[in-house]
C-alpha cells in the first residue's frame, strides 16, 4: 500500500509542476532589455555660446526607426523623426545618431528628450539640459 501511495504522489507532484511551466513565470514574461543611451553631445548641463548639433550613441539592441528626439527650448520646439536624425550602425551595432536644429538656440535651456524601443513593448526615454548663454 505504501508503494501505491508513493506513486500516487509522485504522479501528482509531475502533473502540478507540468502545469505551472506551461504558464511561464511572471519575471521571464515581462523580460526587457531597454535601450541604453550614452555619449551625449553636448554633454549633460554644459555650458554653451550656442546650441545648433547634438549627438549620442544608442545600445545595439535599439530598434532604429523608433528612435525620436524631441529638443524643447521655451516656446522653440523641434521634433526629429527617424528620417530627419543621422543614424549610422557602428560595427560594435550600437547606433550613432547625430541632429541639427534648423536655428540655433542662443540663450536659455535646452531639454533634449530621447525615445526609443529595443522590441515592441519595451521602450526608454531619457533626456538631459543644455545651458546656452
Amino acid at each position: 500500500m505504501s508503494n501505491l501511495i508513493r506513486v500516487t504522489v509522485a504522479l501528482l507532484l509531475s502533473v502540478s509542476g507540468n502545469a505551472a511551466y506551461a504558464y511561464g513565470s511572471s519575471q521571464s514574461s515581462h523580460h526587457c532589455d531597454k535601450p541604453v543611451f550614452s555619449e551625449f553631445q553636448p554633454a549633460t548641463n554644459k555650458y554653451l555660446q550656442s546650441f545648433t548639433e547634438f549627438s549620442l550613441v544608442a545600445s545595439s539592441n535599439t530598434t532604429l526607426t523608433s528612435v525620436v528626439i524631441n529638443v524643447n527650448a521655451g516656446e522653440t520646439k523641434y521634433h526629429f523623426t527617424p528620417k530627419e536624425l543621422q543614424i549610422a550602425q557602428q560595427p560594435s551595432g550600437r547606433l550613432e545618431i547625430k541632429g541639427k536644429l534648423d536655428r540655433p538656440i542662443e540663450h536659455g535651456f535646452a531639454r533634449l528628450s530621447i525615445t526609443a524601443h529595443s522590441k515592441p513593448g519595451c521602450e526608454k526615454t531619457e533626456g538631459y539640459l543644455v545651458r546656452i548663454h
